[in-house]
Order: C-alpha cells, then sequence, then structure tokens
C-alpha cells in the first residue's frame, strides 16, 4: 500500500473549495473553487481523485477528463433515445 493511499483519513490541510452535488431551485450544483491555492497545491505534488480532477477539468483548470466527455455522450444519446420514444408514442395512439 502506497503512502498516499494509507494516509488519506489525516485531517484535512487547507480547503481549496467546495461542492454542493444536490441541484438548487434552478437546478444547479454549486461549485466555489479557490483557483490560487489549486494551482498551489498542485504544483507542491498534491495528488488528486478522478472527481476532483472532473471538477478541475470542466471549470477550465486542467483538461477535461475523459469520463466526463463519456458521461455527456451516455446522456446525449440517452435523451435522443427518449425523444424517439416519444415521438413514436402518439403515432401509435392516433
Amino acid at each position: 500500500m502506497s503512502k498516499r493511499r494509507k494516509n488519506q483519513h489525516q485531517p484535512v490541510i487547507e480547503q481549496v473549495g467546495s461542492y454542493d452535488p444536490l441541484p438548487n431551485v434552478t437546478n444547479e450544483r454549486l461549485v466555489a473553487l479557490n483557483t490560487e491555492r489549486i494551482r498551489y497545491w498542485l504544483g507542491k505534488g498534491a495528488h488528486m481523485s478522478d472527481p476532483v480532477a472532473e471538477l478541475l477539468g470542466i471549470a477550465g483548470l486542467l483538461p477535461v477528463h475523459p469520463h466526463t466527455y463519456m458521461t455527456a455522450w451516455r446522456n446525449r444519446k440517452a435523451a435522443a433515445e427518449a425523444a424517439a420514444a416519444e415521438a413514436v408514442k402518439p403515432a401509435e395512439t392516433a
């Protein structure tokens, strides 16, 4: 087990952002990032989890994570299939 993995449950050194995954009234998920401190810690060699890498990619601090592209592709495909099913449904009842 690597040292980084073993020490993951230590107290937080510095909070550099927050994320609220629950949509608010206008269906937005709120994210707040301190980009200067994030760049500082990345420069010092800090490691990040995949979800954090995805958020930083969406925010424009890092390249967009491949998982983000796959999620968007799946969402577009599901929306297209739902629209096609909805278009066929009224034609069947007519």
